[in-house]
């Protein structure tokens, strides 16, 4: 995770293969943002915005110079999110080729034991 300042947003590449990928915007430590594109452009406009401008204050950026594999991972992220994390983004995360299974009818989890913390 990186501070969000002009420093490390003009870090990210701007030129070259790394420069496309997937980054996340978090405030505190809890993520509340998922894209793709041009890293670093996506990234300055997400600090101007006026819907999630002032919503971040760390981010992180992932260098995935292939287009679909950058859709899938970014549909994979917005899915692992509980939906109350998702209030920025607009996209579910749709995995194009993926097909929905149905759990067994059996809805009970087994009870675990957590241990107390201090």
């Amino acid at each position: 995770m990186w501070p969000r300042n002009h420093d490390t947003i003009e870090a990210v590449p701007s030129k070259g293969k790394d420069r496309k990928g997937i980054y996340v915007l978090y405030d505190g430590s809890t993520p509340v943002y998922v894209g793709r594109g041009i890293i670093q452009r996506r990234v300055l406009s997400a600090k101007k915005s006026s819907r999630r401008g002032e919503m971040w204050d760390h981010f992180s950026w992932y260098s995935v110079p292939n287009a679909q594999h950058q859709q899938e991972l970014e549909a994979l992220l917005l899915r692992m999110l509980p939906p109350y994390l998702r209030i920025l983004n607009r996209q579910r995360g749709k995995l194009k080729s993926a097909k929905k299974v149905k759990a067994p009818k059996n809805s009970q989890a087994d009870p675990i034991k957590r241990s107390k913390l201090l």
